[in-house]
């Protein structure tokens, strides 16, 4: 199985994960500062910013886009419960 490499920039902290691994479990098993509310893409509590390699994450769902939709956010900025990640990427916590 591959590995993906994970950089949680407020921690400076580097991990390596399966590939296809959510980025909630990944945090939460690396003990990375990003807080989690809702798990289901319709509170913002853990959104972040893909600072490189956002092209390495899976599509937002529906809920996910609407939901960043009416935030007006970037293209770069996530749900972090809703993504998967299928190669290296640096990730920068926002929150709400």
């Amino acid at each position: 199985m591959s590995a993906v490499k994970v950089h949680f920039l407020l921690d400076d902290l580097l991990v390596q994960a399966p590939l296809g691994t959510s980025l909630q479990e990944i945090a939460e098993a690396a003990g990375a500062d990003l807080t989690f509310g809702c798990r289901t893409g319709s509170c913002g509590t853990c959104r972040v910013r893909i600072t490189e390699g956002l092209a390495h994450c899976s599509a937002p769902n529906a809920e996910e886009r609407e939901f960043l939709a009416a935030l007006k956010v970037p293209a770069d900025q996530r749900l972090a419960c809703q993504v998967r990640v299928n190669g290296d990427v640096a990730v920068d916590y926002i929150g709400l």
